[in-house]
C-alpha cells in the first residue's frame, strides 16, 4: 500500500489583452479613483486537452467584467468567480501585504465551507483573487493572482497508486461520464459527485448528493449493511502533473468540515477530470491521517490562507502585462466588434460558423442607397473583405440617403467608391476594403469606337473582380446594369444576391446555380426547387434588357423610394447571404416558401433549414400594407441573362459577345432561343412566372 504524502500543483492565470483594455475603459469611465471597491470577475478553464508538462491556465478576457456569466466567453468552459482590487499608484500596489490581503479577501472561501453554501454552490470553492496597478499612460499592468485555500490540512496520503479512469470504468461508464460531464453547466463542472455500481451503471450528480451519501455512510459506520454504490468526488483539474491540482485542497476541506468521520475512517476516491476526454481522467485513492476534529476545524476556519501564484520567472511575486506594443486601438476594436457575433453563437446559435462568414470576399456592385446600407450590415456580421464598385460621384442629394457619404464628399464631387471605402475604414480601420471606379457595359447602351478600349478594360476588370470574390451583390441603378454581372455569376457559379427598390416596394433575391451539362426544364409543380432550378433576376422577362434611360424624365430615371426602404432591403439581402452560408447545401438549398409550412418549424433534423433558418429565393415586401411575401421563380431555359446558350457563347467569344449584346438589337433574344418561343401560339404557357409588377430599381 502506498504511503506517499500527496502534493498539490499550483494554478496559473493568464490575461488576454482585451481584459486590460476593458479594465482601462472601466477605470477611466466608471471606477476613476475608486480603489476600495471589489471588482467582480468571471474566469474559466478550457476543456481542451493540455500540452504535456503544462498547466491549463485560468483565462480572463474582456467579458470577465460582465455581471451575467451567460453573456461571457467563460460559459463554455469551467467557470470561476473572482475579485479584483486596483490601486491608484504603484507605491500603494507595492505596499499591499499579500498575507493580509489573501486572509481578508479569501475569507469568502472559509465562509462558504463553514456555512455550507459551497455544498449547494460548489463554484464558491474556486474563487480567485487579483490585486493590480494599471499604468494607463504606458499600458503596463502590474498584477498578482491568488487561489486561496487553508494552509493547515491534515496529512493526506495516497492509499493506492493513481490510475486512469479507463482502467477502472467500463467503456459504457466512460461514455455516460463524458456525456453527463459536458451536460453540466459551466459553474457545476468545478466539483460534483459520481456514483458507480455494477459494470455499466454510472450517474453524475451534484456535490451535495455526494456529501449526503458520505454523512449517511458515517452514520451507519459499523452496521452490517453495505453501501452498494462506489462514490467518487470529482473535480475539474487544470493540471496535467502526476500530483492533483490546487482545487482539490478546498474540496477536501469541505469534506473534512462536514463529514470528518467519513474522511478519517474511509479511503476517499477522487476523480481528477483534466479535459473533455474523460477516459484520461485520473483516479486518486486518498487516506487522511486521523486528527482531532475540533483542532482540524479550528485550523481550517482560523488559520492562514495560501495560494499566491509564481510570476513568469518562477518566483513569488507579481506579473507585468506590458501591452504597449499590442494595445493598438484598431486591433482591440476588432475584438469588441465581434463580441455581438460571439454572444449570438454562445447563447443562441451554437452551430453558427463565424469563420465561414468572416472569410467571405464580398463584391458590391453599386454603392448608392442600397450599397451603403449593405456595406454597413456586412460590417455588423464581421465581413472583413469587401470591394466597392461604382462609376458615379457623390451629389448633394445623396448624403441624407446614402449613409457612408458626407457633405464634404459632395462638395468635392468624390467618386462614391473611394468615399465609401474611406468611410468604412474610419469605422473599422483594419478591414480589407478596395474600391474601383467602373462603368459596367449594358445591353441597349451602344458602345462606339471611341469607347471600345475603355469598355474592353471594364469587362476585363469586372471579370477579374467577380472571379476573385465569393459573393456578388447586385445593387446597381438600372435593370440592364445587372445583366453582365448576372451572366458572369452564372458562368462562374458565384453567389449572387440581388436587391432592388420601388417607391414603397422592394425585391431581394438569390440567383440560382447553373450547370452547363444540364439544359433540362425544371418541374414547375415543385414549390420549393433547389438552387440549380432557381431563376435569376431576368428569368421572369420575355424580352432582353434594354436602355431604360432613354426618353425618360428625371423622376423616371431615378427611383423615388421611401427613405426607410433601402435599409430594410439591405438588411434582408445580407441576412439572406448569412442564411446561405449557414445552410448545409449553401446556395443549392431548396427555396423556403412559407411561414405556415412544416419547413418553418425550428427542428434540428429538418433538412430544409440551416442554423439561421430557411433560405428563400425571392423576398418581396410592401410598405403600403407592411406585407412580405416569399416567392419562387424557376429557371427559364430561354433567359436572356443566365441560360446555357448565353453562358457557352460568352465562354467562347468573351468581349466580342458582350459587345454584340450591347450593340445588336434583339441579339440576346435570338441567341437564347427566346425569339422563337415568342412566335409560338401558346405563349401564356411559356410565360409561367412573368412578373407583372412595376420595375424595382435602385439609384
Amino acid at each position: 500500500m502506498s504511503s506517499e504524502i500527496i502534493k498539490f500543483t499550483k494554478l496559473k492565470t493568464v490575461t488576454d489583452p482585451t481584459f486590460w483594455a476593458k479594465f482601462a475603459e472601466l477605470k477611466i469611465d466608471k471606477l476613476k479613483l475608486d480603489e476600495k471597491s471589489e471588482i467582480h470577475l468571471w474566469g474559466s478553464f478550457s476543456l481542451k486537452p493540455m500540452n504535456e508538462g503544462r498547466i491549463n491556465p485560468l483565462t480572463l478576457d474582456c467579458t470577465s467584467f460582465n455581471e451575467d456569466l451567460e453573456t461571457t466567453s467563460h460559459n463554455a468552459g469551467v467557470a470561476c468567480y473572482g475579485y479584483m482590487v486596483n490601486t491608484n499608484t504603484y507605491e500603494a500596489f507595492r505596499q499591499i501585504n499579500p498575507e493580509k490581503f489573501i486572509d481578508t479577501m479569501g475569507k469568502c472561501i472559509i465562509n462558504s465551507i463553514t456555512d455550507g453554501s459551497a455544498i449547494k454552490e460548489p463554484w464558491r470553492l474556486s474563487v480567485f483573487l487579483i490585486f493590480a496597478f494599471s499604468d494607463l499612460k504606458k499600458y503596463r499592468f502590474h498584477y498578482w493572482a491568488a487561489h486561496p485555500t487553508p494552509f493547515s490540512l491534515p496529512e493526506i496520503y495516497l492509499a493506492q497508486s493513481s490510475k486512469f479512469a479507463s482502467s477502472e470504468f467500463t467503456s459504457s461508464q466512460i461514455d455516460k461520464l463524458h456525456t453527463s460531464f459536458l451536460q453540466l453547466d459551466a459553474k457545476s463542472r468545478n466539483f460534483f459527485t459520481i456514483f458507480a455500481s455494477g459494470k455499466d451503471d454510472l450517474i453524475v450528480d451534484t456535490l451535495s448528493k455526494g456529501i449526503e451519501n458520505a454523512k449517511f455512510t458515517q452514520s451507519v459506520q459499523g452496521d452490517s449493511r453495505k453501501i452498494k454504490d462506489e462514490v467518487y468526488f470529482a473535480f475539474y483539474d487544470p493540471c496535467i502533473n502526476a500530483e492533483p491540482g490546487w482545487p482539490l485542497r478546498n474540496l477536501l476541506c469541505l469534506l473534512l468540515w462536514h463529514c470528518p468521520v467519513y474522511c478519517f475512517t474511509r479511503h476517499i476516491k477522487v476523480l481528477s477530470i483534466r479535459n473533455d476526454k474523460v477516459q484520461s481522467a485520473v483516479i486518486y485513492t486518498l487516506r487522511i491521517k486521523d486528527k482531532d476534529t475540533e483542532t482540524m476545524r479550528e485550523a481550517i476556519s482560523k488559520g492562514h490562507l495560501v495560494g499566491w501564484e509564481a510570476n513568469a520567472n518562477g518566483k513569488m511575486g507579481p506579473n507585468i502585462a506590458d501591452l504597449s506594443n499590442i494595445m493598438n486601438p484598431a486591433k482591440l476594436s476588432d475584438k469588441a466588434i465581434n463580441l455581438n457575433l460571439k454572444l449570438m453563437k454562445w447563447r443562441l446559435v451554437p452551430d453558427l460558423d463565424l469563420e465561414k462568414i468572416s472569410s467571405l470576399r464580398c463584391l458590391l456592385l453599386g454603392v448608392g442607397t442600397l450599397g451603403c446600407s449593405v456595406a454597413r450590415v456586412l460590417l455588423g456580421w464581421g465581413i472583413n473583405n469587401m470591394t466597392l464598385v461604382d462609376s458615379s460621384t457623390v451629389s448633394h442629394s445623396n448624403t441624407v440617403r446614402q449613409s457612408l457619404y458626407t457633405h464634404e464628399d459632395a462638395v468635392q464631387r468624390r467618386y462614391k467608391a473611394h468615399a465609401a471605402k474611406d468611410a468604412l475604414l474610419k469605422i473599422r480601420p483594419t478591414m480589407n476594403v478596395e474600391s474601383a471606379v467602373l462603368h459596367i457595359p449594358m445591353p441597349g447602351h451602344v458602345v462606339g469606337q471611341s469607347m471600345m478600349e475603355s469598355t474592353k478594360e471594364a469587362v476585363s476588370k469586372l471579370q477579374e473582380l467577380v472571379n476573385s470574390h465569393d459573393v456578388v451583390f447586385l445593387l446597381l441603378d438600372s435593370r440592364e446594369a445587372r445583366w453582365l454581372p448576372t451572366l458572369l455569376c452564372a458562368a462562374m457559379n458565384k453567389i449572387a444576391i440581388n436587391a432592388a427598390l420601388g417607391f414603397d416596394a422592394y425585391t431581394v433575391q438569390r440567383h440560382g446555380t447553373r450547370n452547363l451539362s444540364d439544359s433540362s426544364t425544371p418541374d414547375l409543380k415543385i414549390q420549393n426547387p433547389s438552387g440549380p432550378n432557381l431563376g435569376c433576376y431576368f428569368c421572369n422577362d420575355v424580352t432582353q434588357p434594354g436602355n431604360s434611360q432613354t426618353d425618360r424624365t428625371l423622376d423616371q430615371q431615378c427611383t423615388v423610394s421611401r427613405p426607410g426602404l433601402s435599409q430594410i432591403a439591405a438588411g434582408l439581402a445580407v441576412e439572406l447571404l448569412m442564411a446561405i452560408t449557414q445552410h448545409p447545401q449553401g446556395i443549392s438549398a431548396r427555396a423556403f416558401v412559407s411561414y405556415d409550412s412544416d419547413d418553418s418549424k425550428k427542428t434540428t433534423d429538418n433538412p430544409s433549414l440551416g442554423s439561421l433558418g430557411g433560405v428563400p429565393h425571392t423576398i418581396r415586401g410592401f410598405l403600403w400594407n407592411h406585407e412580405m411575401k416569399l416567392t419562387v421563380t424557376h429557371k427559364f431555359a430561354f433567359c436572356t441573362a443566365c441560360s446555357i446558350p448565353l453562358i457557352k457563347e460568352y465562354q467562347q467569344r468573351g468581349f466580342a459577345f458582350v459587345l454584340d449584346a450591347c450593340n445588336v438589337p434583339n441579339y440576346l433574344e435570338r441567341l437564347s432561343g427566346l425569339e422563337e418561343v415568342l412566335k409560338k401560339a401558346e405563349l401564356d404557357k411559356i410565360c409561367y412566372t412573368m412578373d407583372t409588377s412595376s420595375e424595382d430599381e435602385e439609384t
